[in-house]
């Protein structure tokens, strides 16, 4: 079942990204755990003061075992607005249902997003290069998405 997580959801969802981070590298990303919870925070306040520009919302079955964070940003070359996925984070013990669990939190944002008058979305990923691209290519098929090409550097 979907729901949106609110502010007194966001533990489970701080747990299931601890855990995230600490079963895959995040490539190029230093990540700080107090940095991604003030942002995760701030969606699930601008959710709960109804903006539709923000959504977090969990997938739960009996506990929560998946959940996609997204805000809108104006894409500086046509003006429109992009519903960003910020994190698409599953229960990595529950490997056969991820599939579907993701395929559920990508359609809730897409019907989000198509109710409040958007058309477009992004998601990247910032995991080793074979789940990226796994990822990649799921989201590819099953919503006839177009892959495309970041890069990240590191100034020395």
């Amino acid at each position: 079942m979907i729901r949106a997580i609110g502010q007194n959801d966001v533990l489970e969802a701080i747990l299931l990204m601890k855990q995230s981070t600490e079963q895959h590298s995040y490539k190029s990303i230093e990540y700080n755990e107090s940095v991604w919870i003030s942002y995760f925070c701030s969606l699930v306040d601008k959710q709960a003061n109804k903006d539709p520009n923000a959504l977090v919302i969990g997938y739960y079955d009996n506990s929560l075992k998946g959940f996609l964070s997204a805000a809108t940003y104006i894409n500086y070359y046509n003006n429109k607005p992009i519903m960003d996925v910020k994190d698409c984070i599953v229960d990595y013990h529950s490997k056969r249902s991820n599939p579907n669990i993701i395929k559920a939190l990508f359609d809730y944002m897409i019907e989000h997003t198509k109710k409040h008058g958007g058309k477009h979305w992004r998601a990247d990923s910032v995991q080793q290069e074979d789940d990226a691209l796994r990822y990649a290519k799921f989201l590819e098929k099953r919503y006839k998405g177009n892959i495309q090409i970041s890069v990240r550097g590191c100034i020395e």
